[in-house]
């Protein structure tokens, strides 16, 4: 996988890959002016997109009909630099006909100790918790 990030301007950059573009931009207290999304929401977003996408995937490939995934997030940082991740909590909301608690835990639970190499790989130095929500 190769991708590039290549400066706009100030702290405004861009970051292109063969699926596409993305703007990225420091918070506004380094200098940042909201042009684009912070490197440490995108490892969010990153965590997030991956767990949803292979949790969908081990839903479906059950037999659930899953009509909607939604990851939220939450996590805790170390005020002193670097301010890495202390703890990262999601919450999945799922939507479908006769998906249970007990499908969605072990979906979640295959997306993250095999599936989803993002989350895999971070939780073995960030602990990663999760709740579960059927709507």
């Amino acid at each position: 996988m190769k991708l590039s990030v290549k400066q706009k301007e100030d702290f405004h950059f861009v970051g292109k890959s063969e699926s596409g573009e993305i703007n990225i931009d420091a918070a506004g207290y380094v200098g940042g002016k909201g042009r684009g999304i912070r490197p440490p929401e995108l490892f969010l977003f990153s965590i997030a997109g991956c767990m949803g996408i292979h949790a969908y995937e081990a839903l479906h490939k059950i037999g659930k009909h899953v009509e909607d995934v939604i990851v939220d997030t939450d996590s805790e940082r170390q005020e002193s630099k670097p301010k890495v991740f202390t703890k990262i909590i999601l919450s999945f909301s799922f939507k479908g006909k006769d998906i249970t608690e007990e499908d969605a835990k072990k979906a979640i639970e295959e997306a993250l100790t095999s599936t989803c190499s993002i989350a895999y790989l971070v939780n073995k130095v960030t602990p990663i918790s999760y709740s579960i929500k059927l709507i």
